[in-house]
């Protein structure tokens, strides 16, 4: 074997490769918790921050400054789950009073929050395939699966059927439920 230190033994080597083996894995894994935070983020948040930039550039329309048309996007973008969360207020409101009404904000949260995501994430899916082998199954039954997962997640996250919300926008989801009850 080869030692870097020659008054080391075999059993003082093999324990300092084992340890810095699992350093590595550490950093590895923490490396992919990134990875999955950063792309749960943009699964979930990634409509409203893009819906907000698109919103941002119309207003700015000739400015270029980078750093005003993305501190605009992300306002927007939190104006936008501020609206949602304000519906989930109204339908959790609804619900209280066992009005069958909360059905049409949920409705509209489920298609803006779950439904145009998952669109998105099966054309990213579908466009990681060829052109020619897109119609395949293969493809077909991925992109499909992808959206129907990312969905079903998704909603999992809003839980517009509970009544909670994140502390940032308890104001708009209280001011939903307050109009109600």
């Amino acid at each position: 074997m080869n030692w870097s230190d020659p008054n080391e033994t075999e059993e003082e080597y093999l324990a300092r490769k084992d340890e810095e083996v699992r350093a590595s894995m550490g950093v590895m894994s923490m490396l992919m918790g990134f990875l999955v935070l950063f792309l749960k983020i943009a699964a979930v948040f990634g409509i409203f921050i893009y819906s907000g930039y698109l919103l941002s550039q119309k207003l700015l329309k000739g400015e270029t400054d980078q750093l005003k048309i993305w501190g605009l996007s992300l306002i927007f973008a939190y104006l936008i789950l501020c609206i949602v969360y304000f519906l989930k207020g109204i339908i959790i409101g609804f619900r209280a009073k066992n009005n069958k009404l909360w059905i049409l904000p949920w409705i509209i949260c489920i298609i803006l929050c779950c439904i145009f995501p998952a669109f998105i994430i099966k054309a990213v899916v579908a466009g990681m395939f060829h052109i020619t082998k897109r119609q395949d199954v293969w493809c077909l039954v991925f992109s499909w699966g992808a959206f129907l997962f990312s969905s079903f997640y998704i909603y999992g996250i809003y839980q517009f059927k509970t009544p909670s919300a994140p502390k940032f926008l308890y104001w708009s989801y209280n001011l939903g439920l307050k109009l109600l009850v």
